[in-house]
C-alpha cells in the first residue's frame, strides 16, 4: 500500500495527541464535558500542525505518501478534520461556560473565537472555489496560518492544563505548535526561494497540436529526473502569473528539459498564446512516482489528453524492453499531441502497441470486456475522473492487478 507510511504517521501523531491528553493532569478541577473539550481542542491543534507539515512539499513526506497528490488528499481532509473538532470544542466550551455560570471573558478567549470563525471561512473558500484564480486562491490558504497562531495563542492562555510547566503535554504541545508555526512561515515566506533551485530559459516553444505548446527550457544546473515525473514552473514574464504551477516533462537530458502545456484552463491558455522564447523560468522538483522502469514485463498504459506527457517522456529514453499497449484518448484529430511520434515509434519497436481513441468521433475509452493478461501492471494518466474510472474498473475485475496513476489538482 502505497501510503502506508503517510497513514501510520498520520493516526501516530493523533494517537500520541490523544494519549497525552487523557493523561495528563489539569491544573484544576474540571468537569468531564471540559476534559472532553480539551482533548477535541488539543487533536485539532495536531491535526492542523499536520496540515501546515503536509504543505511543505517535502520529498520525504511525499514518498511516504506515494506522491504529492495523495499528499494533498490528506492535507484537506485533515484541514476539515480539524476544524470540524474546533467548531464542536467551541460548542462545549460554551456548554462548560453555562453550566459555570457564563465562565470568563478573556482576550485569549476572544482570539479563540475568532480564530475558529476564520478557520471556517478560509476552510471554506479553499473548498469551494473552483472558479478562483489559482494566484488569489494561494494568497487565501497561506492565511490559514493566521487563525493557526491564534488557535496556540488560544490554547496557551485559556486551557485549564498548565502548558508552561514541564510536563509530557507542554512538550508536545509546544514541540507541534512550534513545527507547525514554522512550517506555515516557510511556505509563506521562504519556500519560493529555497525550493525553486532550477533556473533558466525557455529556448524553443513548439505547438504540438490546436491547444498545446512544447516548450524547451535550458537549465543553469542539470535535473536528474525520471520518465513519468513533474516539476512545479515559475514563469518571469510580464502579464503571466508568478505562482507554480505543476508539469509533466516530456523528455530532455536533464540540461534541457521539455514540459508539453495544455491550454485548458485561464493560466495554461495564456501560455499557449503569449508565451515567448527567452523567458526566464525557475522550477521546483522533481516530483512523482509514476515509475515505468520499476514495473513488470507486460505494462498496459492508459493516456486521456495531455496525459500522454509522462508516457512519451519514457518512450523517448528507451527502447521498447517491454511489452506495452498503449490505449491513448483525446477529443479530435487535431488534438492527438505526439501522434506521429507514437505511430513511428510502433513501427520501430514490434514490442510496442498503440490504439487511438478519438471521442470527437467514436465512444469514451472503456475496458468492457477486455482480458488483462496475468502479470500486467496499468498505469493510467489523464483527466481526475477518467482516472477514477479506469482505476475502479480494473480494481474490480482483475483483483491481482497492480495499477499506478498520477493525478494532480491543486485545489
Amino acid at each position: 500500500m502505497k501510503t502506508f507510511k503517510g497513514i501510520l504517521l498520520i493516526f501516530g501523531i493523533l494517537g500520541l495527541t490523544l494519549l497525552i491528553w487523557i493523561l495528563a493532569t489539569p491544573s484544576i478541577e474540571i468537569i468531564p464535558l471540559d476534559r472532553l473539550s480539551h482533548i477535541l481542542a488539543g487533536l485539532s491543534l495536531s491535526g492542523l500542525f499536520l496540515v501546515f507539515i503536509l504543505s511543505t512539499r517535502n520529498k520525504r513526506i511525499e514518498t511516504w505518501f506515494g506522491g504529492l497528490q495523495n499528499v494533498y488528499v490528506f492535507h484537506k481532509y485533515l484541514a476539515i478534520f480539524s476544524v470540524a473538532l474546533i467548531f464542536i470544542h467551541g460548542r462545549l466550551s460554551e456548554s462548560v461556560a453555562e453550566i459555570s455560570n457564563g465562565g470568563e471573558k478573556t482576550l485569549s478567549a476572544a482570539f479563540g473565537s475568532f480564530g475558529q470563525i476564520l478557520f471556517i471561512v478560509l476552510v471554506l473558500i479553499a473548498l469551494f472555489s473552483k472558479k478562483m484564480k489559482y494566484e488569489n486562491w494561494r494568497i487565501f490558504h497561506r492565511l490559514l496560518i493566521i487563525p493557526y497562531a491564534l488557535g496556540v495563542y488560544h490554547t496557551y492562555f485559556s486551557s485549564r492544563y498548565n502548558l508552561f510547566e514541564f510536563s509530557p503535554l507542554s512538550i508536545w504541545v509546544g514541540l507541534t505548535s512550534l513545527m507547525g508555526l514554522s512550517a506555515g512561515l516557510y511556505m509563506l515566506f521562504f519556500y519560493q526561494k529555497a525550493q525553486f533551485r532550477y533556473k533558466g530559459k525557455i529556448t524553443d516553444i513548439k505547438r504540438v497540436s490546436a491547444s498545446s505548446i512544447e516548450i524547451a527550457i535550458k537549465l543553469e544546473t542539470t535535473l536528474v529526473y525520471q520518465s513519468g515525473q513533474y516539476v512545479f514552473l515559475k514563469i518571469f514574464q510580464k502579464g503571466i502569473e508568478k505562482a507554480p504551477h505543476p508539469f509533466s516533462i516530456s523528455g530532455g537530458d536533464g540540461s534541457i528539459i521539455y514540459l508539453t502545456i495544455k491550454g485548458l484552463g485561464d493560466y495554461t491558455k495564456q501560455l499557449y498564446s503569449e508565451l515567448k522564447e527567452g523567458t526566464a523560468i525557475s522550477l521546483d522538483g522533481p516530483y512523482g512516482h509514476l515509475d515505468f522502469e520499476k514495473g513488470r514485463d507486460k505494462q498496459l498504459w492508459i493516456a486521456g489528453g495531455i496525459g500522454i506527457t509522462p508516457f512519451i517522456s519514457y518512450l523517448k529514453k528507451h527502447t521498447a524492453d517491454k511489452t506495452i499497449t498503449l490505449f491513448y484518448s483525446f477529443r479530435g484529430e487535431e488534438e492527438a499531441v505526439y501522434k506521429d511520434f507514437l505511430e513511428k515509434y510502433q513501427k520501430d519497436n514490434p514490442r510496442f502497441s498503440v490504439h487511438f481513441v478519438d471521442t470527437a468521433k467514436s465512444d469514451r475509452l472503456h475496458f468492457d470486456g477486455y482480458e488483462l493478461e496475468a502479470g500486467t501492471d496499468v498505469y493510467i494518466c489523464g483527466p481526475e475522473k477518467m482516472i477514477k474510472q479506469h482505476s475502479r474498473y480494473f480494481k474490480r475485475h482483475f483483483k491481482n492487478a497492480r495499477i499506478f496513476y498520477e493525478g494532480f489538482k491543486f485545489k
